[in-house]
């Protein structure tokens, strides 16, 4: 496993005391909101889109990035 770097770190600290802030607060809009946030709402797919077009392009994992269907077309 990676260690993580220490921006990234912070940055789950970060989310974890809004998080908390957020719940405890007693404000009733942000308990709804961060439910919203934690809990997916009724409806909706659980699962993972697998298409990796768009627009003619298409997502090479080997690249990590975004080609063009028409690269390498003569």
């Amino acid at each position: 496993m990676k260690r993580a770097t220490n921006s990234y770190r912070l940055q789950l600290i970060k989310e974890v005391a809004v998080k908390q802030q957020r719940l405890h607060s007693g404000d009733p809009m942000a308990a709804y909101i961060q439910d919203l946030l934690d809990h997916k709402p009724q409806g909706v797919s659980q699962e993972v889109e697998l298409n990796r077009r768009f627009a003619g392009c298409h997502f090479d994992e080997h690249i990590g990035g975004w080609v063009s269907d028409r690269w390498g077309l003569k």
